[in-house]
C-alpha cells in the first residue's frame, strides 16, 4: 500500500502540474516526500534531506548561473544578431538555418528553453515578414534547441548526466553518446519537417499577404565588447576544462563564472536574480520525491507495471512512446527524466534484458521529441513571438498540438528503428 501511496503521490503532482501550471511542482513533491517519509515510512528528517539530490543541485546553479552571466552582459544576443545578419538574405534556407542557431546555442550551454527564449523572437518575425510557414519555423526552432538539449554543459543535459551516474552509469562517454543520439534523432524529423513542406507546400505570394513587419537585422560588422569578449573567453575556457582537463562540471562552471566576476565583465546580482530558480527547484523536488519513492517501493511497482506491458525486442520504443506521452502534459526534463531514468535497472531484471545505454537514449528522445506542443514551453514562447492576429495564433497552437503528440508516435518508431530493430 505505501508502493502504491507513493506512486500516486508523483502522478498527483503531475496532475496538478498540469491544471495548476503556476503551482511549481519540485515543491508539492517535497511535500509530499516528506509526508511519506515521516507518516508511513517513520523516517527521520536527516534520512528523508539525504535523499535530495544535491550534486545535481549544485550542477544546475552553477551551469545555469554561467550563462545567466553571459546573457546579462549581451553575449548571447551578440552571438545570435551576427549569425542572423549573416543569413537572413536567403528565405528559403532561414527554416533550416534556425534549427542550426537554436541548436549551437542550446548545446553551447543555455539549453533549449534559452535557447528558443533567443531566437523564436527573431525566426517567428522573420518567417512571417518573408511569408514562410511560421508552422515550419516553429518546428525547425524547437527540434534544433531540443537536439542540443543533451549537451553535457546543457542543463537538460546536466540533469541527464546527474541521473544515469545515479543509476550506475560512470563512463565519461555515455553522456556524449546520449547526446549524439538524441541530437541525430531530433535532426532526422527537422530534415523530414523540412523536405516535406517543400514537398506539399509552396511559398504563399498574392493579394491577400500579410503586412508588412519591420524587423531590425544587424548591418556590416557586428562586434563584441571587451566584457563580451571576457565571456567568450569564459566559455571556451568551460569547454576546454571539460573536454581536456575532465574536471567536474561544477569545477569547470565556476572557474569560469570567476572569470567573468574579477575582470568585472557581468553583474552577479543580476545574474542571480535571473537565474530559473523555479526550473531548479522543480527538478530537485521530482527528483527527491523519485528518492522517496524509490525507499517506499513505489519505483519497483512502477516497474513491475510496465515490464508486464513490455518486451527485450521493442522496450526502447515503448519507453519513447510512453514519455512522450507524458512530456506532452508536464516538463521533460523536470518530470520525466527523473522518473524514468531511475526505472531502467529495475527493468532490464524484471525483463530478463535490455541495454541500459540504449533505455537511457529511448528516455531522453521520447521525453524531448514531443516539446514543439505548445503545452511545452518552447512552443509557447513561438506561438508568443510571432506578430500576428489571435487567428493565426489560434491556427498555430492546433498545429503545433497536433504535431507534438503526433511526435510521440515519431519518437517510438525511430527509436524502435535505431534502437530496438538492429540488436
Amino acid at each position: 500500500m505505501i508502493a502504491i501511496l507513493s506512486l500516486l503521490a508523483l502522478v498527483v503532482a503531475v496532475i496538478i502540474g498540469i491544471v495548476r501550471p503556476k503551482i511549481n511542482i519540485g515543491v508539492l513533491s517535497i511535500g509530499f516526500a516528506f509526508i511519506i517519509g515521516f507518516f508511513f515510512l517513520h523516517l527521520k528528517e536527516k534520512e528523508i534531506t539525504a535523499l535530495f539530490p544535491s550534486s545535481l543541485f549544485l550542477m544546475l546553479v552553477f551551469i545555469t548561473f554561467l550563462f545567466s552571466l553571459a546573457s546579462e552582459n549581451g553575449t548571447l544576443n551578440q552571438i545570435t544578431n551576427i549569425l542572423v545578419g549573416k543569413v537572413h538574405a536567403k528565405p528559403a534556407l532561414l527554416p533550416l538555418v534556425f534549427f542550426g542557431l537554436t541548436f549551437l546555442l542550446s548545446a553551447m550551454g543555455p539549453g533549449n528553453i534559452a535557447a528558443v527564449a533567443l531566437i523564436a523572437p527573431v525566426g517567428m518575425v522573420l518567417a512571417y515578414n518573408l511569408k514562410l510557414s511560421p508552422f515550419l519555423m516553429a518546428i525547425m526552432i524547437c527540434t534544433g534547441a531540443n537536439a542540443g538539449a543533451f549537451s553535457p554543459i546543457a542543463p537538460t543535459g546536466v540533469i541527464s548526466t546527474g541521473l544515469i551516474q545515479k543509476i550506475g552509469i560512470e563512463s565519461t562517454l555515455i553522456p556524449w553518446v546520449i547526446f549524439g543520439a538524441s541530437a541525430l534523432i531530433q535532426s532526422l524529423s527537422a530534415i523530414a519537417a523540412y523536405f516535406g513542406f517543400l514537398f506539399v507546400f509552396k511559398k504563399r505570394r498574392g493579394k491577400n499577404e500579410p503586412e508588412e513587419v519591420k524587423i531590425e537585422v544587424p548591418k556590416g560588422d557586428v562586434t563584441f565588447s571587451a566584457k563580451q569578449k571576457i565571456t567568450l573567453i569564459a566559455l571556451a575556457l568551460l569547454l576546454g576544462l571539460l573536454i581536456f582537463v575532465k574536471i567536474p562540471l561544477i569545477l569547470a562552471a565556476f572557474f569560469a563564472s570567476a572569470l567573468l566576476l574579477f575582470l568585472d565583465a557581468a553583474d552577479s546580482e543580476i545574474a542571480v536574480k535571473n537565474m530559473p530558480w523555479d526550473a531548479i527547484l522543480l527538478v530537485s523536488g521530482v527528483s527527491l520525491l523519485i528518492g522517496m519513492l524509490d525507499k517506499a517501493g513505489g519505483l519497483d511497482l512502477a516497474t513491475t507495471l510496465i515490464a508486464n506491458i513490455s518486451d527485450v525486442s521493442y522496450i526502447n520504443a515503448m519507453l519513447a512512446f510512453i514519455t512522450g506521452l507524458i512530456s506532452a502534459y508536464s516538463s521533460s526534463s523536470g518530470v520525466v527524466l527523473p522518473a524514468f531514468i531511475p526505472l531502467i535497472p529495475d527493468l532490464i531484471d524484471k525483463m530478463g534484458g535490455g541495454d541500459i545505454y540504449r533505455m537511457a537514449i529511448a528516455v531522453a528522445v521520447g521525453s524531448h521529441m514531443v516539446d514543439v506542443s505548445p503545452l511545452s514551453t518552447l512552443g509557447a514562447i513561438c506561438i508568443a513571438s510571432i506578430p500576428a492576429s489571435g487567428t493565426v495564433k489560434n491556427l498555430l497552437f492546433r498545429q503545433l498540438m497536433i504535431w507534438g503528440l503526433s511526435m510521440a508516435v515519431v519518437g517510438a518508431v525511430l527509436s524502435f528503428l535505431i534502437l530496438d530493430l538492429p540488436y
